[in-house]
């Protein structure tokens, strides 16, 4: 059945468990907003707006979280990937969500989604409890506000309805589930011969005319971008809070009604030691790990304090704080180690104690009951958050009046003075270094760069949150770098075109001889000691000693044992040939550990494919215009 699966890698299961359509609309990067204020109209479903600012904002999010996971991406793959088709598409896909789950009467109510947000351990702190200040730092670092989280949020949980309601069940067979496991764990290894391009670099010398040439047919290579200097307020519940101005009643208000935020468990400090060792171990190993923690024990009653033994011998992540765990309640460490840690009194120091990282040594710090946290402990929370519910209220006058002052022709330093705001001010940069320093789009900050130099734009900028107002003052035009100034750069570069082109004609020949039965013993043992085995690798592919390249891994999965793969391969530093030299399948021990799990993702996979299909009937019931095709061009 594995061949089967081999011979039919396009099949439908094998694609959708690959990511290749898995989760393709609404529940991807968080589900942003729709039909929001300001920023003109991107496209119609029906007669509901898919809003400019919305689409702006989620496709920043997603960028955000592509380049995170995949941070080699060039720009040609982000453009393959069609990001922006994709976010417009995940619109399109949450407004037919929404109208039809309303229409059905599958709302969600303010409790459900408390009670979803409060189950996020993301959003929890030390104490286990949810934080109203954690919850929000992470939403900024993930450039959302709670309103758009929320509401995101809102319409997951209704297309998770939907779903239900829509009753798309699916069985998964025994031989899926299997196949499946054998098709994603199994793993090969190559032989390969590296003909790397530096071995043939001095073999290039590109004369003055061809660097000449390169720089004439290549000047926008060498163009510096254009850069402007910004000045901008800012206009957010954070940026224009006064937590100075909260009174301490208002504190005192909210933490008597909100008492229930500020639980906090039973919880412990300590520090440890960690001598690490594989649950699996030997017997003899395992005492002699722990006679070894003994003897670092006994150095405590001579003078030695715990935190430098655990600095200098601890084999575990906290060994940089002296051993230090910070605070942590019941159940968030592992159970022989939180027994013993809840058991000591402060500065008590444990007997070795066994898990499934190796043996411990434990102090107790400090013991904290259960109980709430006193006001005091609360008001750090408490002050930043009522100042920035209190600027969200004045926000929409004060941007108001700032525009209106701009209008009448009023400098951004007269309005910041006027408003008690910091005027701030960019480096000199690029639009690309502007977008990432402002948390705007390109189309605005080309707005901006339109500007003429020192006037302030009337119309606000979007960002997460709120809005700017930016004024350019200063801006350097585009130019060519000289060729003097980069005429090593391009030696480099020919140097290295054309050895990258003798490697691959070298790595093509010997490969003619190795396919050639009366030649390939000969050739084979002329390269004799550049031949090297890789680790076996999985199909993610990666070859751990030649770096990220899909065709080489596809290829090596489907070769036959034994065979030189037809063509020479292009890796980072040169050309490679391969051939396979084993199949690695999964160790069975796995299967009884992942096949439920496996079974779970085949269904859902399956279901979601159902919800798509479904989707895709409701899209033919309604027109979808693009108003501004432009945005979505690359």
């Amino acid at each position: 059945m594995l061949d089967g699966l081999r011979q039919n890698a396009g099949s439908w299961v094998i694609k959708i468990l690959f990511g290749i359509i898995i989760l393709a609309f609404v529940f991807a990067y968080g589900s942003g907003t729709l039909g929001g204020k300001g920023g003109g109209v991107l496209a119609y479903v029906g007669e509901t707006p898919l809003m400019i600012t919305d689409f702006q904002s989620r496709l920043r999010r997603e960028v955000e979280a592509v380049r995170s996971e995949m941070p080699g991406l060039s720009g040609e793959d982000m453009t393959r990937m069609r990001i922006k088709d994709r976010v417009l598409a995940n619109m399109i896909n949450s407004t037919l969500i929404r109208r039809q789950a309303l229409a059905l009467g599958l709302d969600v109510s303010d409790s459900e989604l408390q009670k979803r947000i409060i189950s996020y351990q993301v959003f929890r702190g030390q104490d286990g409890r949810f934080d109203t200040g954690i919850y929000r730092a992470v939403l900024r670092g993930s450039n959302m506000t709670p309103a758009d989280f929320e509401l995101g949020l809102r319409q997951d949980i209704m297309a998770e309805k939907l779903q239900k309601y829509l009753d798309l069940t699916v069985s998964v067979e025994d031989a899926e589930v299997r196949d499946f496991f054998m098709y994603g764990g199994e793993k090969v290894a190559i032989d390969y011969l590296l003909f790397a391009w530096d071995d043939f670099a001095d073999q290039i010398q590109p004369s003055d005319e061809e660097v000449e040439k390169y720089y004439a047919d290549n000047q926008d290579r060498f163009r510096r971008p254009a850069r402007a200097t910004l000045q901008y307020l800012q206009f957010t519940p954070r940026a224009l809070s006064a937590p100075q101005l909260v009174s301490a009643e208002d504190i005192r208000a909210y933490y008597d009604a909100h008492q229930d935020e500020f639980l906090r468990p039973e919880q412990v400090r300590a520090r440890h030691i960690l001598l690490k060792l594989d649950a699996d171990a030997p017997e003899k190993e395992v005492q002699e790990v722990r006679a070894k923690l003994l003897r670092l024990k006994a150095r405590l009653s001579k003078g030695t304090t715990f935190e430098a033994l655990a600095t200098k011998n601890s084999e575990g992540p906290s060994k940089a704080t002296g051993g230090d765990l910070g605070w942590f309640s019941r159940g968030m460490m592992v159970g022989p180690f939180e027994e013993t840690a809840f058991a000591l009194a402060p500065g008590e120091v444990s007997e070795p104690v066994r898990t499934k990282f190796g043996w411990h040594l434990i102090k107790l710090e400090e013991h904290r009951v259960e109980g709430i946290k006193s006001l005091a402990e609360a008001e750090s929370d408490i002050r930043p958050s009522l100042a920035e519910d209190m600027a969200a209220g004045a926000m929409s006058d004060k941007l108001d009046q700032a525009i209106g002052q701009i209008i009448v022709g009023d400098t951004l330093a007269k309005i910041a003075e006027d408003l008690g705001l910091p005027l701030e001010s960019t480096d000199s940069m690029t639009k690309e270094m502007l977008v990432q320093r402002l948390g705007s789009d390109a189309e605005s900050i080309q707005l901006l760069f339109d500007l003429e130099t020192g006037k302030a734009s009337e119309t606000p900028v979007a960002i997460e949150g709120g809005y700017l107002l930016v004024a350019k003052s200063k801006f350097v035009e585009s130019t060519v770098a000289p060729l003097d100034e980069i005429k090593g750069a391009i030696v480099q570069t020919l140097k290295r075109e054309g050895a990258l082109k003798l490697a691959q004609e070298k790595a093509d020949a010997v490969l003619a001889k190795l396919a050639d039965p009366a030649k390939a013993e000969a050739a084979l043992g002329q390269y004799k000691g550049k031949l090297a085995t890789s680790k076996p690798f999985a199909r993610r592919g990666l070859v751990p000693e030649l770096g990220m390249n899909p065709e080489l891994v596809e290829a090596a999965f489907a070769a036959t044992q034994g065979q030189w793969l037809d063509k020479s391969h292009s890796v980072g530093n040169g050309y490679v040939l391969a051939r396979l030299v084993e199949r690695v399948a999964p160790a069975d021990g796995l299967w009884e550990r992942q096949k439920e799990m496996l079974r779970v993702q085949i269904q859902q996979a399956k279901t979601n494919e159902m919800f798509m299909a479904y989707l895709s009937g409701l899209r033919d019931k309604f027109e979808v215009k693009v108003v501004e095709p432009r945005l979505l061009e690359d």
